[in-house]
């Protein structure tokens, strides 16, 4: 697989079950990133985080997952 050369980054590469690859994805769109490493950064600084933003923030982001996820399990 050729790689493409960018200054400080790296590649990481895991497994996960396909119900996380898919909320993965699901978060993606919803969040609106250009790119999935946009989304996966956003998603550790939310989690590092966590304990130090505004918690009615973190109320915002919980309800537009749960329903991004509501809206994805209605096409099911």
């Amino acid at each position: 697989m050729k790689t493409t050369d960018k200054p400080a980054a790296v590649q990481l590469h895991f497994e996960c079950s396909l119900e996380a690859k898919l909320r993965f994805n699901a978060l993606h769109e919803a969040l609106g990133f250009k790119t999935k490493v946009q989304t996966f950064e956003a998603i550790l600084y939310f989690v590092s985080t966590k304990d130090k933003i505004d918690p009615a923030a973190l109320e915002r982001i919980e309800a537009d997952v749960k329903e991004t996820l509501r809206l994805l399990e209605s096409f099911t």
